[in-house]
């Protein structure tokens, strides 16, 4: 794998060096008119032109400050020998802008100067550059490859933020080289770095060979959307006045309030085409209650959108990194989950309906509204609250009281304030949200008040109080919400409570300390089904795992109607899968350690050919690769996967296809099982359109393009 990326980008940097020397008459077949080059004195200081391939002239030293931004139009620019400097957002938001050669005269890239060029996939940079600046390649999304020479000395942290997908290729020991393993321990640090698959750094790789890529783990190729088949049309798209007009096939589905997310009913998918590799329909509102997980996920087509009455949860990275600029939320929303609008930077306002009662963790984070506040925008005050739940806080005071009408604070809303030596809760507070006040070291005081009746984990973790009175109105106490100080319970002891941060298998202090390393015992043991087996990659504690036949399968009959509309074929075997560790607390997100099963086949279902579909968090489908083995004479199924919860094993009505593999129990292998076609299934169920996604939040009229805020200088 190593000497392939050192391959690739030695080849990178020597078609970058070709092109780079040849004239620019021949290195872009297109010449630009020089009435499209505004130019005073050696600056060029707006390109006026339509070209997609644009040629500087010669006799330019500095690309100004906005000379290309938000050019829509251009693919190619090449940029003569003569040219020093790129200035600030000089290239900012030029979406189509593919291909860069720089000149060898270069010497600085300026703060934002390609943010957001997200075709851009790959750059060499000459080797007289000194310096790159603030979000350089910022938001480059499709950013692959990267030459930086080793004469570069200095390079922002910022430069690559958002560029999740960049390998970095340089010398050994310069200081790109320092910086990209900086910046991939940073990218394993993000939210997004468990959850969304398409987010792929995974630390670095040393080699002892100069100038090799310092670089992630290639990201899985995502599967390709089937289009609609003839017939089943859903609707067109016009530009009409600078916006998209959808046109629905009324035939083909209810027409809903264009300003709204509309309601999950779509066509089924046909049970016996659908193929992990090609996918499921997922939804974008789980039966008119949730957004759902990574709804709209770097969505950079909405701008304003209306949830429609009845939703009650907003997902994990609903919105995260969209250009989202409004939401108007309904009464009755009650959860807004980890990440839901992360670096939604152009979402500026916000109202919060005063049914609220929990905001996970990073939840606004990074969003204009938040940044915009603690930067010193407008705000009541010290505090940033919005139906009743207190976002975040920009004080600096010692005593801090909470101001009355705050019914939530959610999750780390003071987190890290050291300075802060008490706070007084108000009496219309009732839930404490997860992290709020960890890690204020400074507090040494705590007056909780009457009528509270929620504290979640850790909400004064690392706090210096001593005693804490829990009033008798407190109901539940998270996980390690109020250790080291002893708790003076004026009622009943609370019952423990645990939030779904510590259902992540990498949060395991978010649920205990460290044990002892003696008592460390890495591996899986399988409980039930008798005979079953497993591995969980890089195990470094005991784990327990239950897989028993599910009591309850109305979950998955709900899934199956939504997508199929039919129930599971007959003779399908439901489970659950429970995982845990010596906390006892379900694991239900593995990240990127992959937990790899094998479970003995019952009768029924030896000799069959076999789909295996799994439930997300939304309860929707999701398709899983098996293949039939046999451990010890046993038929099974072994397979591999990176979350835990309920499963189903479908027959399809034909014979297994070919002798199923011989393994050992052992499970010596932790690596993934190859993928396993599924073939085409007899099963006769409800079939519309076979294989085609169809995401039922719908926007039905948006703005065209969204409008294009700038960033701000002041980078966070």
């Amino acid at each position: 794998m190593g000497k392939r990326k050192q391959l690739c980008g030695a080849l990178l940097v020597i078609a970058a060096l070709i092109i780079m020397q040849l004239p620019v008459s021949e290195a872009e077949a297109a010449s630009s008119s020089a009435s499209d080059f505004k130019i005073e004195g050696s600056t060029l200081v707006r390109y006026r032109g339509k070209d997609k391939n644009v040629s500087v002239p010669d006799n330019v030293e500095v690309i100004a400050e906005e000379a290309f931004e938000g050019n829509d139009r251009i693919e190619l620019v090449v940029l003569p020998n003569s040219v020093k400097e790129i200035e600030a957002y000089s290239f900012w938001g030029c979406d189509n802008l593919d291909t860069v050669v720089l000149g060898k005269g270069m010497k600085q890239v300026g703060d934002y100067a390609f943010a957001g060029c997200k075709g851009l996939e790959q750059m060499t940079l000459p080797s007289t550059v000194k310096s790159i600046g603030i979000m350089a390649f910022g938001d480059c999304v499709n950013l692959k490859d990267i030459s930086i020479p080793a004469e570069t000395a200095a390079i922002h942290e910022t430069a690559f933020d958002g560029c999740s997908k960049v390998t970095i290729h340089c010398d050994k020991g310069s200081a790109a080289d320092l910086f990209a393993r900086t910046f991939y321990e940073k990218q394993q640090e993000m939210p997004e770095y468990e959850d969304v698959p398409d987010y792929d750094p995974d630390g670095t790789e040393d080699s002892a060979a100069d100038d090799s890529p310092v670089s992630p783990a290639p990201s899985p190729v995502a599967s390709e959307e089937p289009a609609p088949s003839d017939g089943q049309e859903l609707g067109n798209t016009k530009i009409v006045g600078n916006r998209a007009v959808v046109f629905v096939n009324a035939g083909a589905l209810n027409v809903y309030d264009a300003s709204a997310i509309a309601p999950t009913q779509a066509p089924a998918a046909d049970f016996g085409a659908g193929t992990p590799q090609a996918g499921l329909p997922k939804y974008t509102v789980v039966d008119g209650k949730v957004v759902a997980d990574q709804a709209y996920y770097k969505n950079a087509d909405i701008s304003e959108i209306t949830l429609p009455a009845g939703i009650e949860e907003i997902g994990q990275f609903s919105f995260a990194r969209s250009a989202l600029t409004g939401i108007e939320m309904p009464q009755g929303l009650q959860r807004i989950c980890y990440g839901a609008f992360y670096h939604c930077d152009d979402l500026k306002e916000l109202e919060l309906p005063d049914t609220v009662m929990l905001v996970e963790p990073k939840a606004f984070e990074h969003t204009g509204w938040v940044d915009g506040f603690l930067d010193g925008g407008a705000g009541e005050g010290d505090f940033l609250i919005s139906g009743g739940v207190l976002i975040a806080y920009r004080g600096t005071g010692k005593e801090v009281a909470i101001p009355e009408g705050v019914r939530v604070i959610a999750a780390e809303a003071f987190r890290g304030h050291s300075e802060m030596e008490s706070v007084t809760m108000p009496g219309s507070l009732r839930v404490i949200g997860e992290g709020a006040f960890e890690d204020c070291t400074g507090i040494k005081k705590i007056l909780l008040n009457e009528g509270l009746e929620q504290i979640k984990d850790r909400a004064f973790l690392n706090c210096a109080a001593k005693t804490v009175r829990v009033p008798a109105t407190v109901k539940t106490v998270g996980l390690r919400a109020l250790e080291g100080a002893e708790a003076e319970y004026e009622g009943e002891v609370p019952e423990t409570t645990f939030e779904t941060s510590a259902a992540r298998l990498s949060n395991e202090m978010y649920r205990a300390p460290e044990p002892d390393a003696e008592a460390i015992a890495d591996g899986v043991t399988v409980e039930e089904p008798e005979g079953a087996t497993a591995v969980l990659e890089g195990a470094a504690r005991s784990y327990l795992l239950e897989m028993p036949e599910s009591q309850d399968t109305r979950s998955v009959a709900d899934a199956f109607q939504r997508v199929f509309g039919v129930q599971p074929p007959e003779g399908t075997r439901i489970y659950d899968m429970n995982l845990a560790d010596s906390s006892g607390i379900p694991l239900t997100k593995l990240g990127r350690q992959m937990l790899t099963v094998v479970l003995p086949l019952p009768d029924s279902l030896k000799g069959k050919e076999l789909r295996l579909f799994f439930l997300d968090r939304n309860g929707q489908l999701e398709e899983k690769n098996l293949e039939l083995v046999t451990a010890d004479g046993v038929e099974a199924v072994r397979f591999s996967v990176n979350t835990a919860s309920q499963f189903a094993l479908c027959p399809t009505g034909g014979k297994a296809d070919g002798e199923p593999i011989e393994i050992s129990v052992e499970m010596g292998s932790m690596a993934a099982p190859p993928g396993k076609t599924t073939v085409g299934l007899g099963f006769a169920g409800k079939a519309v359109l076979a294989g085609a996604v169809f995401l039922t939040g719908l926007v039905l009229l948006w703005s065209g393009r969204g409008r294009r805020v700038r960033p701000s200088e002041n980078h966070r």
